[in-house]
């Protein structure tokens, strides 16, 4: 479900502007009289960057790594000035270049023999975040690791600068695999904020929420419906039945129970497997009894019509946040194969999104401009090799082209890349009828799409070549020199 939860973070990355874009005292003292005074250079990158001018800020952040370059000694000058470019790089969606960069600042760090400096921490915490940002998550990972280990050691065993590094961290242990490490950082993220805000607090019950979500990403549902409650409880004894705070954990506790109810491996996981309930083990979350598919509609559906009203009563909610809220009631509905109660809700996103903007964008824009997958079923064992070694597999993507109608519906599925292999491309094809779309709108109003793509990769086992008999022959010792040489 797309939702605005879902646009891309780029909180570290502000995070490391406000540490990034500093010019020390001694900065560029021998810079010639022909270069610009480095408080203009410094001032015009973050101009660009407050403008979303990205592109133009990677050219003024060259412009001050030249200008340290031209000090024989430029020390940290030089290491700031690396930060400022690798920050412009990762905000162009230049992931290489930001990643060269921040190599860079760890390289001259460590070189300086001062290793408790914190932005060592942030470099790597940069580039832990550029690696996220391209799903290369196993490489996130280990710099996740090792931002978070500088963090506390600099900044405190608790503090609470590395809890969105420990969100990302989590997701890409997650991508990777690595469920139980994923859980153990998920805990320790909730135990920072108990230490700074109290168990009965808002932090705490937003990173309670936070958990839930992830418990339904790796397909806990008890144990995300179990977090996600607790939350709702705090902020009711906190707030009040009615309070704006309680918008987020509602529309995750539907969120859970629409993964579920759509989840086609459901029946396994709901049944009673002691091993899989006690891998997900956790005194917070607490794991009850199994529901029922038709409870487990009706909570989810109730939680997400109770998001709304509190959304549509309260006046000190902001209108993005009425949209997106009425569009997730909209996903449910459509999700479901209800277009007729969809629709409705989705219309009324249109109205509270009109005049809205989003990252510079229309807000009915970012909710409508495009149709949005709710609902698709991949072809069976298509993610059955994935956990091999990189060696050992390889990726075949299979493309289809497709009309989404008005109704959200796929009226046709064109393969247009096959991966190699027509049996692949014809299960995708057929899986790509079964799609459900949010679908996009004009003026308030449904319309047909065409050339949708979607995209299905295939994890496939790379057979090793025989070696040939040569190869496979011991090799002789090189022969002796001969006489006159």
């Amino acid at each position: 479900m797309s939702t605005l939860r879902d646009n891309p973070g780029l909180l570290v990355a502000a995070t490391l502007l406000g540490a990034a874009l500093v010019v020390p005292a001694t900065a560029y003292a021998q810079a010639s009289a022909a270069d610009s005074p480095p408080a203009d250079a410094v001032a015009a990158l973050r101009q660009r960057i407050e403008a979303k001018d990205y592109e133009q800020a990677v050219t003024e952040a060259r412009r001050l790594v030249d200008l340290a370059l031209q000090r024989p000694e430029a020390g940290e000058d030089l290491q700031v000035a690396y930060m400022n470019l690798a920050v412009a790089q990762y905000l162009a969606g230049d992931y290489v270049g930001a990643e060269a960069s921040y190599l860079k600042v760890i390289e001259l760090v460590e070189a300086s023999g001062r290793l408790t400096n914190p932005r060592l921490a942030r470099a790597q915490a940069g580039l832990a975040t550029t690696y996220y940002a391209g799903k290369r998550y196993d490489l996130a990972v280990a710099h996740f690791d090792r931002a978070v280990a500088l963090s506390r050691r600099s900044e405190g065993l608790f503090n609470e600068a590395q809890l969105p590094l420990l969100e990302k961290y989590a997701d890409s242990l997650t991508e990777v695999g690595r469920t139980e490490d994923a859980l153990k950082v998920q805990r320790y993220a909730l135990r920072v904020v108990e230490r700074k805000h109290g168990a009965k607090s808002v932090p705490y019950a937003s990173q309670l929420e936070a958990i839930g979500r992830w418990y339904a990403q790796v397909r806990a549902y008890e144990a995300s419906r179990a977090t996600i409650r607790g939350a709702i409880g705090i902020l009711e004894d906190l707030k009040g039945d009615d309070a704006v705070e309680l918008i987020g954990p509602l529309t995750a506790l539907a969120d859970c129970n629409r993964r579920q109810l759509l989840d086609p491996r459901d029946e396994e996981l709901t049944s009673a497997d002691d091993q899989r309930r006690a891998m997900f083990h956790d005194p917070m979350a607490p794991v009850g009894p199994a529901l029922a598919s038709n409870s487990i509609a009706s909570e989810g559906q109730k939680a997400l019509e109770r998001a709304v009203a509190i959304a549509s009563s309260r006046p000190e909610t902001a209108p993005a946040q009425v949209a997106d809220v009425r569009t997730q009631l909209g996903d449910w509905y459509q999700a479901r194969q209800q277009f007729d109660k969809a629709l409705p809700a989705y219309q009324q996103a249109w109205q509270a999104a009109v005049g809205q903007t989003l990252d510079g964008k229309p807000l009915t824009e970012r909710l409508f401009g495009r149709p949005v997958l709710l609902y698709y079923v991949p072809p069976d064992a298509w993610d059955r090799n994935a956990r091999r070694s990189a060696d050992e597999i390889a990726v075949q993507t299979v493309a289809v082209e497709l009309t989404v109608t008005s109704q959200g519906r796929v009226s046709a599925a064109q393969v247009v890349a096959d991966g190699g292999d027509p049996k692949f491309a014809a299960q995708t094809a057929k899986a790509a009828q079964a799609a459900r779309y949010r679908p996009r709108f004009e003026q308030g109003q449904p319309v047909e799409t065409t050339g949708v793509k979607l995209e299905q990769p295939f994890w496939i086992v790379v057979e090793k070549k025989p070696e040939t008999p040569e190869a496979q022959a011991p090799k002789a010792d090189p022969a002796p020199p001969s006489a006159g040489t």
